[in-house]
């Protein structure tokens, strides 16, 4: 019944023994042991997070030493600085986060954020000769320049002092800066090396209290809300030091006084102090990634350091209306990319490269990871420029598209991102031969097994075991997000009692769910609307799903957000 099958597996179950030694339940000593939490000092660690003890000392970190004491001493005689970020939630949130801190200090600190289209992603040469001519002697990259050696280089040579912060993958040669902070790098000692940008923003922040600068009235607490957006919008994984950060920086947004976010979490139509990483990640993030991806950045960043609720909100509806545009243009390329594959025969290659003028580069990654999901395999979406194109490409599980990327590094301008996700400046003849030479690599590299997508399921219950209490056990996980997902949940022999279409266009599907004992529980399952009718007549059904609560009219129940479902077996 699904819109295209999925192998479903079942996850490895806990050992006997483990939940009575973790002392928890035998569901929630399952959870654990999947995420790789196995010892009692460990699980107590990962269920209770905590700020006061669980990060470690910023001078771990290569390159800390240096950048914290070139910008203390650039505080301390007032020289003009500039941080330079990227065009992305996180990028925003680090720049706001070293902009807030460093005024905070008593430092001067301009902020510059690159037009996605003018300028493109990472440092470049014309904003480096501007900042010099406005003075700047210290640049601060963050969440950008580890790839950016000939710019680096360059503005050095215009007599800019570069420190340069990044999580991103360093590539073989580096720049020659007066630091780099990525604990990436093969020679860093620092104990977690999945930061993001903001991430190590803020390590840089406690790396300058410990030397001594004070933060006025602010605390170190006060840039945590910023951290926590950043973290969960660019997919930080929420395990070890980002789990504790996040954790903290939910506490901070759910009691924000920032005007920039109490005004963006009522336009979500979200209710502060109920805020979770799933809002952050299907809400909030969004919206601060619009203003980047079809406009200007900058509007982002102003909103998150607005003075005034007034000027917030007007802003915070800005962005909300930027991401309704957001929405109907990705809906629009994404039909456009996937008539252009089918007319090609391109959508059964191995990875799928796409190129045209008509695929605006500010939502080529969001409708290449759809592409992805669709499709299930890698794919490339091109922005097609005069001389030059911009393109993102999102992959499967199993294959590392940075590291497929590398193995074309002479083709390109400028590339970099991760393993699941990465961007790409490239010249337009190179365009035939990079699709060449990546369909060749999959022949070998991307097996049929990473070709057919797998739905992990974490534990196979009764929809009768389905109770608060149950609900409660899986709540102790949270904060949800990448290396820690909300838990699907297998029931078997599912009795569909009602299933009708729901949406403005009947995409969507509502499902009243029974196994035959007491009350019903209703399930949604989004773009699943076409099995409404089905479903009529195949009542018995296996549904994978995450539960959670809901809440209308004031009155609180669970519900199923249906994955997949099939007949039952």
């Amino acid at each position: 019944m699904s819109a295209r099958r999925k192998r479903w597996v079942l996850r490895d179950q806990a050992p006997p023994g483990l939940a009575a030694q973790l002392d928890c339940s035998p569901l929630l000593a399952t959870l654990l042991h999947q995420r790789e939490q196995r010892d009692p000092e460990t699980v107590a660690a990962f269920l209770n997070p905590d700020y006061r003890t669980g990060l470690h000392d910023p001078m771990l970190m290569k390159g800390m030493t240096e950048a914290s004491a070139r910008i203390a001493k650039a505080i301390e005689a007032g020289e003009p600085m500039a941080v330079y970020g990227d065009f992305d939630t996180d990028g925003v949130t680090a720049v706001t986060l070293l902009r807030q801190a460093v005024t905070a200090m008593g430092g001067s600190i301009r902020a510059y954020i690159p037009h996605r289209t003018r300028e493109g992603y990472g440092l470049n040469n014309l904003a480096a000769e501007q900042l010099a001519a406005d003075g700047i002697r210290l640049l601060i990259t963050v969440d950008c320049g580890i790839s950016n050696v000939h710019e680096v280089a360059h503005a050095q040579d215009i007599g800019l002092e570069v420190i340069v912060t990044d999580h991103h993958h360093p590539p073989e040669v580096i720049p020659q800066a007066l630091a780099v902070v990525n604990p990436k790098q093969n020679d860093c000692n620092y104990p977690y090396k999945q930061l993001v940008g903001v991430g190590i923003a803020f390590k840089l922040v406690q790396a300058l209290v410990k030397r001594g600068m004070k933060l006025g009235e602010l605390r170190g607490r006060d840039l945590l809300d910023v951290v926590a957006l950043g973290t969960v919008t660019d997919m930080g994984p929420l395990n070890g030091e980002n789990r504790v950060l996040v954790k903290a920086g939910l506490e901070a947004i759910n009691a924000t006084q920032r005007p920039g976010l109490r005004a963006l979490i009522a336009a979500a139509g979200l209710a502060q102090g109920n805020i979770s990483a799933t809002d952050i990640g299907f809400m909030l993030g969004p919206r601060i990634n619009a203003a980047g991806r079809l406009d200007d950045a900058v509007r982002a960043y102003e909103l998150l350091l607005a003075d005034d609720f007034a000027t917030a909100q007007r802003l915070a509806q800005e962005l909300n209306q930027t991401n309704r545009e957001r929405q109907e243009l990705t809906k629009k390329v994404q039909a456009a990319a996937r008539e252009q594959a089918e007319v090609n025969g391109k959508q059964t290659n191995r990875i799928v490269v796409l190129d045209g003028e008509g695929f605006p580069a500010g939502v080529v990654g969001l409708v290449a990871g759809r592409l992805v999901e669709e499709w299930g395999r890698p794919v490339l979406l091109i922005e097609r420029g005069e001389e030059q194109s911009r393109g993102s490409a999102r992959s499967v599980t199993g294959f590392n598209i940075v590291e497929a990327l590398t193995t074309c590094k002479d083709l390109f301008v400028r590339f970099g991102g991760h393993s699941a996700a990465a961007g790409f400046t490239i010249n337009n003849e190179c365009l035939p031969e990079l699709e060449q030479r990546l369909l060749a690599l999959a022949e070998t590299a991307l097996t049929d097994d990473m070709l057919t997508p797998t739905l992990h399921l974490d534990a196979d219950v009764p929809l009768s075991a389905l109770t608060w209490d149950f609900y409660n056990d899986l709540a102790r996980l949270e904060p949800f997000g990448q290396a820690n997902p909300q838990p699907t949940l297998l029931s078997r022999k599912v009795q569909v009692v009602d299933a009708r279409t729901r949406g403005g266009d009947g995409q969507h599907l509502r499902l009243l769910l029974s196994n035959g004992n007491g009350k019903p529980l209703e399930a949604i399952a989004f773009r699943m609307g076409h099995l409404a009718e089905p479903l009529q007549k195949h009542r018995l059904i296996d549904v994978a799903y995450t539960l959670e609560s809901r809440e209308w009219n004031n009155e609180r129940s669970l519900q199923l957000n249906i994955k997949d479902l099939r007949r039952a077996t």
